[in-house]
């Protein structure tokens, strides 16, 4: 235990070994050495092994710059001899603890980022395997995925049924295969237009994956997704945001802040508050959509133009004319740029550009004169979504057959 969290201060730099004046170690709390009584009432020190304790952050880094440069031939950002992690603690420390088989205490790591000795419950062993799999049956889910790919809907699914009896026979309710075979179903029910369907065979096949899976793994975050998607269908936009929150916060968890995927979730949930009529949240989503987008793509991207025309909807919708102004301008010059000015999507991008220049100054208007001209409240609801174009950012999450 010792050991283990001796790696992980090291690995995470929140604690370096210092040498004291007479040249040996100095451990942190937690870790120090421990007197101990065994079963005859015998004192005795249990002293710590040379060859960990010796080892220090530059050291363990050095050694991981070393494996990625001759396993992977990549340099790793390095600065003052440590490693730039990408992810924050949280994330790496699971990702460690994954792969090497480690079990931490279960407690708030946020505040208190030092491991000690008692944080470590257990070290047991990562083994490969195969999991056996029935043979007929996932022929006959090969084969129902082939046919959905040509557009055969009806031969699809009634292949994955039948697939889907054999698996629960062979395997029982949790399996990995049930899992996608529910999601399967779901996405059929869903092209069909039975979102009852959908969402029946979608909550069953997240059952599966949570037990089978995990609750942190990226299949049952996507599970989360696809029922939200098919709530917001359904017009249970309270149930999808809660989905949607609750697949950000697992998604965050796992890989971080500063993911692309996280731009579409905060879009699909910035559409959604759109919906409900909450603008202002709403468009606190679509900014920080917008600043991942500006990260990974440019502010030159179609992403990023993208992005300017749903934040510029937000701010319409609080009678922010001029700041929409701003967002409408930019993505239309992007669009110019990209498209021509002949694009119908160039074309509608500079209509709306007049509209709010329009509202701009009607809102004007209504401020020096608030008696003789229309009520505010008639200038705030502008150009709402209409209901064909609430999901369609949801393709940036979506595969292509999912989409309607």
């Amino acid at each position: 235990g010792a050991a283990v969290a001796h790696f992980l201060n090291c690995y995470h730099v929140l604690w370096r070994r210092q040498k004291t004046a007479s040249g040996e170690n100095s451990p942190p709390n937690g870790t120090q050495n421990k007197k101990k009584k065994n079963k005859k009432g015998k004192v005795f020190v249990r002293e710590p092994s040379s060859t960990w304790s010796s080892s220090t952050a530059q050291s363990i880094h050095s050694s991981i710059c070393e494996i990625a440069l001759s396993k992977f031939g990549y340099t790793l950002p390095v600065d003052a001899g440590l490693v730039v992690m990408p992810l924050g603690f949280l994330p790496m420390t699971r990702l460690i603890c994954r792969a090497v088989g480690i079990q931490l205490t279960l407690r708030d790591y946020t505040e208190n980022k030092h491991c000690t000795e008692s944080d470590i419950m257990n070290v047991f062993p990562i083994v490969k395997h195969s999991n056996p799999r029935a043979r007929d049956a996932t022929k006959l889910k090969d084969l129902a995925e082939d046919r959905l790919g040509n557009g055969y809907l009806g031969e699809s699914h009634e292949l994955i049924t039948d697939a889907l009896n054999t698996m629960l026979q062979v395997y029982g309710p949790l399996h990995s295969d049930i899992e996608s075979s529910h999601k399967h179903l779901a996405h059929i029910s869903y092209l069909f237009g039975r979102i009852g369907q959908a969402v029946s065979h979608q909550k069953q096949g997240l059952l599966a994956s949570e037990r089978v899976l995990g609750i942190d793994h990226y299949e049952t975050i996507y599970c989360y997704v696809y029922l939200a998607l098919f709530a917001h269908n359904l017009a249970q936009t309270s149930v999808a945001l809660r989905l949607m929150y609750r697949a950000k916060y697992l998604l965050q968890l796992i890989f971080g802040p500063d993911h692309l995927e996280q731009a579409a979730f905060d879009i699909n949930i910035g559409l959604m508050l759109h919906t409900k009529g909450d603008s202002q949240n709403s468009q606190k989503f679509l900014e920080s959509a917008l600043k991942l987008h500006k990260k990974f793509h440019g502010t030159g991207s179609v992403q990023v133009a993208m992005c300017n025309i749903l934040v510029a909807r937000a701010l319409a919708g609080n009678a922010d004319f001029r700041e929409a102004m701003k967002y409408q301008k930019h993505a239309f010059e992007v669009y110019s740029e990209k498209y021509g000015e002949d694009d119908k999507r160039t074309k509608d991008c500079q209509a709306f550009l007049s509209k709010l220049t329009q509202k701009a100054v009607e809102l004007q208007k209504w401020l020096q004169n608030k008696e003789k001209v229309v009520p505010i409240w008639s200038l705030v609801r502008l150009y709402p979504i209409a209901p064909s174009q609430r999901c369609w950012p949801l393709s940036m999450v979506f595969p292509p057959h999912l989409q309607r």
